[in-house]
């Protein structure tokens, strides 16, 4: 079994090789309600959708703690770009059916069903401190890969079929998209 100082134990499960220390990812909440979120290390399947076997190598593991460290020293700087980025997504996207009078499609903590029936109001979402309101749900675990990148899988309160998945690469956000769709 694989063990490195900084992530301890790697193991092998439902998600493919992850750490066994977990996280805190400042700015962002979890899930299940855990202060941190368990890191996995590497992608899951291969180019022909095969489950990857081999666990990381010790020096893809040292870039992946590289990746995790500049990314949360930089975390102040990096959430403006999360914030930036995703709020263009939530207008090219969403903003069309929230910033009207709405049904509720799947109701959450966020977006609740109306009494007598009627439609939502509009959201009135108009800023990205605003929206980051709706994603700071983080499933559970991200994704450090090669290349300094990162994929942070978000339950996204807009969108909760979908979610809202960032990849960040050298701690600039270059996709926001549905998960596993960056």
């Amino acid at each position: 079994m694989t063990k490195q100082s900084y992530f301890g134990q790697i193991k092998k499960g439902s998600l493919g090789f992850s750490a066994e220390h977990t996280f805190e990812i400042p700015y962002f909440e979890t899930y299940n309600n855990a202060t941190s979120v368990k890191v996995c290390l590497g992608e899951e399947y291969d180019e022909n959708w095969k489950k990857i076997e081999m666990p990381p190598k010790q020096q893809q593991l040292d870039e992946y703690e590289k990746t995790l460290k500049n990314f949360l020293i930089e975390i102040d700087r990096v959430i403006v770009d999360i914030q930036e980025k995703a709020f263009e997504y939530y207008k090219k996207r969403y903003a069309d059916y929230y910033e009207k009078p709405f049904e509720v499609l799947f109701e959450n903590t966020k977006v609740q069903e109306t009494e007598n029936g009627e439609l939502h109001p509009p959201l009135n979402m108009d800023n990205k401190e605003k929206h980051f309101d709706y994603m700071k749900k983080i499933l559970g675990y991200i994704r450090v890969l090669d290349n300094n990148t990162l994929k942070i899988p978000i339950s996204y309160a807009l969108d909760e079929e979908h979610g809202l998945e960032l990849k960040i690469v050298n701690n600039k956000v270059v996709a926001v998209d549905g998960i596993a769709e960056t």
